[in-house]
């Protein structure tokens, strides 16, 4: 087309018909402007339809990671809930009269309460790359994109309270081990070649002790404080964050 009006100028300038080379030359000139936009235009669908399918690949991979995490998250959750209820039984048998149960069982409520710590480590790995190279603003849901970024945040607020009940587990073993027959506490411990105590001393008489009995409560409000107010609201986040990945998902 430009080829065709280039040889129609040069007929046109031969011929000294100077007004309507000057149309022509106007003609060529917005062709020109008309091709360069086309092109641009070009460009930018490829360049918007390119963003589009990262984005796909990342929410594909973000409802993947976050449903583990839900998963993960869930785990814990039942896994302090039984740390709760052992240690609730302990405090069943607190106080200055002697105590109704029996050493073993007594060493297997502390065993259970306290041989596994509560902490709730999801998978990031996705979320991470997604901030840390900037590229939050290819989701085009803008409630995602605040979610995502507030995600670190309400995090944060679970694993301090998550801190504090390490702590209160940490100095409530510590208080054990110094105060317990720890051999009698751990039962069987022939796997890591320990025979059993030579000492005839019990632990029962931790559960006359005061400062015990503290611990104990302190170790039981925390584990409720966790699965009532703290994990429910890391829940109900995760149940949003896929909500909104779901939504913008299409399916081929």
């Amino acid at each position: 087309m430009i080829n065709f009006l280039r040889r129609i100028r040069r007929d046109l300038v031969g011929e000294n018909k100077g007004s309507v080379y000057l149309i022509y030359a106007v003609g060529e000139i917005v062709l020109v402007v008309f091709g360069i936009l086309i092109a641009l235009q070009i460009d930018k669908w490829n360049e918007n339809h390119k963003a589009a399918e990262i984005e796909q690949q990342y929410l594909l991979a973000l409802k993947e990671e976050f449903s583990f995490n839900k998963g993960e998250l869930e785990r814990i959750m039942n896994r302090n809930k039984l740390n709760f209820d052992y240690a609730l039984r302990i405090l069943d048998n607190t106080g200055p009269e002697n105590p109704e149960i029996t050493d073993e069982e007594f060493g297997r409520l502390l065993t259970n309460s306290f041989s596994t710590e509560t902490q709730f480590d999801p998978n990031e790995g996705v979320l991470d790359e997604i901030i840390n190279s900037g590229k939050l603003g290819i989701f085009s849901n803008k409630e995602l994109k605040f979610a995502l970024s507030s995600w670190s945040g309400i995090l944060y607020r679970v694993r301090l309270q998550e801190q504090e009940l390490l702590n209160m587990r940490s100095r409530t073993i510590e208080l054990v081990r110094n105060k317990a027959n720890l051999r009698k506490v751990l039962g069987d411990l022939e796997y890591f070649g320990i025979e059993q105590t030579k000492f005839e001393q019990g632990n029962l008489h931790l559960l006359k002790s005061v400062a015990f009995d503290g611990h104990i409560t302190g170790f039981v409000t925390m584990s409720w404080n966790l699965n009532n107010r703290y994990y429910p609201k890391l829940v109900k986040e995760i149940d949003k964050i896929l909500l909104l990945i779901e939504n913008e998902i299409i399916e081929n």
